[in-house]
């Protein structure tokens, strides 16, 4: 089993990494990596998940096999076998009897190169914080597809032998000192989307359903929720930073966020799930969230709030010059959420759940006392909600935006539960929520939008109090939903 953490780098940082004081007194090798990786014409290895490797290593040659495995967070692990060549050609007899043979041989006379990858290695042999033996290589070259090239530079670390939690106390410490960035993806993957001119973008993923057994523990359910919300935000990550005019990438990043959140904080808590290990983590997904709602209002705001509004004002010329200044503060602002995504904070907060996800959960820990936990809390909102119902339309701006808070940590506690109970109580629930988030939410939009007209009005460069005026006017004629709500339904969970 093959397990390592996989970061990518800017060429522009592999100086001051060489450089690094860490490796001071440690030797390094360097080689030079001559990789082709073979496929049938239908990407039959591709579809099963196998990836078929031939390497020139200095005046050596070595097959690898490697299975699908998992990725996350920048942790891959998947099965692996290499082994020694006489020359540059295949060989399968060293397969017979292992779980690859009976993909591999049926298709051996259909193999053909696919993509080849051509790069310089450094290597060093490291000891993690607890003795583990780590193996640091530092790549840079290209990957090459006929005529396509796409550059490489990455740092792998792979766990010899120890914990893996050495694994992440050494890349915590990297992403300290260096622009590191975690990629979920291999080497095969990206030469294989480059071979067949395949966009490497999937399209926005919303966030997947939680599917708990029947048998699964409090502990199961609180990984569960963590590495699906984790997935959620990996899944559309690659999207925002290289397509931001796809607002959806953003809004389901923000979702996700929002998710771990909860996942991280409320459910953790009262499950007794790694909570010591994420409480650094929940000031951090605060401060990401709030980076990536400011770009998320901006995208709100022009795309609904923004065009009846504008359409009150007379003077072409004026127009232009606030639509201008609109789309200049939402690119702003989507700068500074893509520089928070990868940036050092938020690769830290990806380890960071990828370390706890690597550690075993605590077996003497009660589930029917978590559990209890966890319904006492859902408690606390539910009474905060049933409470604040009769007087809605008495409540100020922020208090309504507090309940909007409170309707969507019971939603996604929800969704990370529900399965568990009576599923037509939880939908009943969850349609509920989703109905008081966008009320809510509808207000919130309303008070944003005020606080973007006075952005705009004050980028103006010609005397802007009439066109305040004007275009906050045409914002209060806007319709708002009613503050009524059905009847909050019995608590299901009870």
């Amino acid at each position: 089993m093959e397990i390592e953490l996989k970061l990518r780098l800017p060429p522009s940082g592999l100086e001051a990494l060489r450089a690094d004081p860490l490796f001071a007194n440690v030797r390094k090798i360097h080689k030079e990596l001559d990789n082709i990786y073979f496929d049938t014409p239908q990407l039959d290895l591709a579809e099963a998940g196998i990836g078929l490797r031939l390497r020139r290593d200095g005046k050596r040659w070595l097959q690898t096999v490697k299975g699908r495995g998992s990725s996350q967070a920048g942790l891959h692990q998947r099965e692996e076998i290499e082994f020694l060549l006489a020359g540059p050609a295949l060989e399968w007899t060293q397969l017979a009897g292992t779980a690859f043979e009976s993909v591999l041989l049926p298709l051996k006379d259909k193999l053909v190169p696919q993509f080849q990858t051509l790069f310089n290695r450094d290597v060093m042999q490291l000891r993690g914080a607890t003795g583990a033996k780590i193996e640091m290589a530092i790549d840079h070259g290209d990957i090459l597809a006929g005529e396509r090239r796409e550059p490489l530079c990455e740092v792998e670390l792979e766990l010899v032998s120890g914990s893996v939690d050495d694994l992440f106390a050494l890349a915590l410490l990297l992403v300290e000192r260096h622009p590191l960035v975690t990629d979920n993806r291999s080497k095969a993957e990206r030469g294989g989307r480059l071979a067949q001119k395949t966009s490497v973008l999937n399209r926005p993923v919303k966030a997947d359903v939680l599917k708990l057994k029947p048998e699964a523990d409090a502990q199961a359910l609180a990984r569960l929720a963590v590495e699906h919300a984790l997935a959620h935000w990996q899944a559309n990550e690659a999207g925002f930073l290289s397509n931001p005019e796809n607002i959806e990438y953003l809004h389901q990043v923000r979702v996700a966020v929002r998710r771990l959140r909860v996942a991280c904080g409320p459910l953790a808590q009262a499950i007794d799930w790694h909570h010591e290990a994420l409480a650094p983590v929940l000031g951090s997904l605060q401060k990401l969230g709030q980076q990536l709602g400011q770009a998320r209002d901006w995208d709100v705001f022009i795309e609904e709030t923004w065009p009846p509004l504008i359409d009150h004002l007379n003077d072409a010329a004026l127009r232009q010059l606030l639509q201008e200044a609109a789309e200049l503060l939402q690119s702003t602002a989507h700068l500074q959420a893509q520089a928070a995504i990868k940036g050092r904070e938020g690769q830290r907060v990806l380890l960071q759940l990828g370390r706890c996800l690597a550690q075993p959960d605590d077996t003497t820990s009660s589930s029917s006392i978590s559990f209890n936990v966890l319904n006492e809390r859902m408690d606390r909102l539910e009474q905060r909600l049933r409470k604040a119902l009769p007087k809605l339309d008495r409540l100020s701006a922020p208090r309504l935006h507090q309940l909007r808070i409170v309707a969507k940590k019971l939603r996604y506690l929800t969704e990370f539960v529900g399965n568990r109970y009576d599923q037509k109580a939880v939908e009943e629930w969850i349609e509920w929520l989703k109905e008081a988030q966008g009320i809510f939410g509808a207000r919130n939009d309303r008070t944003t939008a005020k606080a973007r007209i006075e952005t705009l009005c004050a980028a103006l460069d010609v005397p802007s109090n009439k066109v305040r005026k004007t275009l906050q006017a045409a914002l209060r004629e806007q319709p708002l939903p009613n503050l009524s709500l059905p009847p909050l339904p019995e608590p299901y969970w009870r």
